[in-house]
């Protein structure tokens, strides 16, 4: 028969979200979760212990918390757990209660700031170390003088709060130099460094 019949391409490259979303629907989600954290741990162990390590991470899996702190207590550099913006939250204090039982200590993340479920409101809950600046906001920057004063307004509210903003997705120096203009203190994106492979 042919090739597509037994191995259709788009089973075999489908996004994250795609394949996160089939192991929800089939029971497996948290199963999914622990096993890719565990393997990024575990690529993360070649890596320097003077660089941080972040990780994204459910808020459903941090409430359930089974196998959680095992996986991450095996890593060596300083944790960033980045809760990803794609589900809601409904108890804040319950969440940042189950942060504080992971030991050893981390520093948290809002992933995709101003996409999702992730609002102004999520980050004054949470109060994270970082916040990542969706690159819906980042894209041709340099062009539009609003999204400027709202990035520039993320910046004094960031400052406020006591957390550091992150430009995601920056590909062109006419995007970095705007943000660093505005005041974002970090950043990632193919300009900056493309991924690697896991180390074999």
């Amino acid at each position: 028969p042919p090739r597509s019949t037994l191995f259709p391409y788009t089973t075999l490259f489908r996004s994250p979200d795609i394949r996160f979303a089939e192991a929800e629907r089939l029971g497996l989600g948290y199963e999914l979760e622990l096993a890719t954290l565990r393997a990024a741990v575990h690529a993360a162990a070649s890596l320097p212990t003077t660089t941080f390590l972040a990780l994204n991470v459910s808020p459903s899996l941090v409430l359930v918390g089974q196998g959680l702190g095992l996986v991450l207590a095996a890593r060596a550099q300083e944790l960033v757990l980045e809760i990803t913006e794609h589900a809601r939250i409904d108890d804040y204090a319950a969440l940042r209660a189950a942060i504080e039982r992971i030991d050893p200590p981390l520093k948290v993340a809002v992933d995709d700031a101003g996409s999702g479920y992730a609002s102004l409101g999520h980050i004054l809950a949470l109060r994270p170390a970082y916040a990542n600046l969706d690159l819906s906001w980042v894209r041709g920057i340099e062009a539009d003088s609003a999204r400027q004063a709202m990035v520039a307004g993320l910046v004094h509210f960031a400052t406020e709060v006591g957390c550091q903003l992150i430009g995601e997705g920056i590909e062109t120096e006419a995007e970095l130099q705007t943000l660093r203009r505005l005041g974002v203190p970090l950043g990632q994106g193919y300009l900056l460094g493309r991924p690697l492979p896991a180390p074999t």
